[in-house]
């Protein structure tokens, strides 16, 4: 049985970690790849006002981006606020499109991470054992000094 030290246990942890927040995140990215830029995010485009306004959309239903082209602001604020919610819920729709598709080509692979996790659970039980047997082995020694 292999000495788990602490710095073991916390890459354990970290790279248990990052494999739960790609599946999380819909991407089924090893560990170790780098997080994309923001230009290599996954994005939802939408337009409206015959594209006058454009809006990008990505994960986490957030809106990274709003463009307004200077004629837009011409529009009856009734109309714009219109258009507006208009280019948000296409970019939405095709931010869930892409991540559909996404999620279509980077299947998870559960068969690796259930290893990576009963390892880590191994590993962790294994390193519980030692520092209980740490601790009695201690107790023993006070008792015995008294």
């Amino acid at each position: 049985m292999a000495d788990l030290s602490g710095t073991d246990l916390d890459q354990l942890l970290g790279e248990a970690r990052k494999t739960l927040e790609s599946m999380r995140q819909g991407g089924g990215a090893a560990p170790d790849r780098p997080a994309a830029s923001r230009s290599e995010q996954l994005q939802g485009i939408g337009e409206a006002a015959g594209g006058r306004i454009t809006v990008t959309a990505v994960p986490g239903g957030r809106i990274d981006a709003v463009r307004l082209d200077p004629r837009a602001m011409r529009m009856a604020s009734e109309e714009l606020g219109e258009q507006l919610a208009l280019a948000v819920n296409a970019a939405l729709d095709d931010l869930r499109a892409k991540s559909a598709a996404a999620g279509a080509d980077q299947a998870v692979d559960t068969a690796a991470l259930s290893r990576q996790v009963e390892r880590l659970q191994n590993d962790g039980l294994r390193q519980m054992a030692l520092i209980g047997q740490a601790i009695t082995e201690s107790l023993s020694r006070i008792g015995g000094a008294r």
